[in-house]
């Protein structure tokens, strides 16, 4: 099986220069999006956000790990959970946005699911690869 070059740091825990450059701009796009002045959009679900905190910070560190893959997943987790506060405590001085600590909740949620996920996938790549 020929997997694309993209694919290779996910399978086969190697450095990737295409999966450094969706790290930044993943990381660019979480930074924008946590860090600028809210607009008052009112959702027609109570906690959507959230779930937007889950995608982010899940998506930050699955691209993180993958950038880097030599780094342990406790660390990614420490890093970018730090981030999530960093986020929190940087919002509450911004106009129309708060600290919260269910945010942080939904960060460390995400960045879990995505590692577990992450995980997952290489366990069964390993275990089938060897056809």
């Amino acid at each position: 099986m020929i997997l694309p070059k993209i694919f290779d740091p996910i399978f086969n825990n190697q450095s990737s220069k295409t999966w450094k450059a969706i790290f930044f701009i993943v990381g660019l796009i979480l930074l924008y999006l946590t860090l600028m002045p809210s607009v008052h959009v009112h959702y027609h679900y109570r906690h959507i956000d959230k779930l937007f905190h889950f995608i982010g910070f899940g998506s930050f560190a699955f691209a993180f790990s993958v950038a880097y893959p030599k780094l342990k997943y406790y660390l990614i987790t420490i890093i970018v959970s730090l981030l999530g506060v960093f986020v929190e405590i940087i919002q509450s001085f911004i106009p129309h946005r708060a600290f919260s600590y269910l945010d942080m909740l939904a960060d460390f949620l995400g960045i879990a699911f995505a590692l577990l996920t992450l995980s997952f996938i290489r366990f069964l790549f390993n275990k089938y690869s060897g056809d």
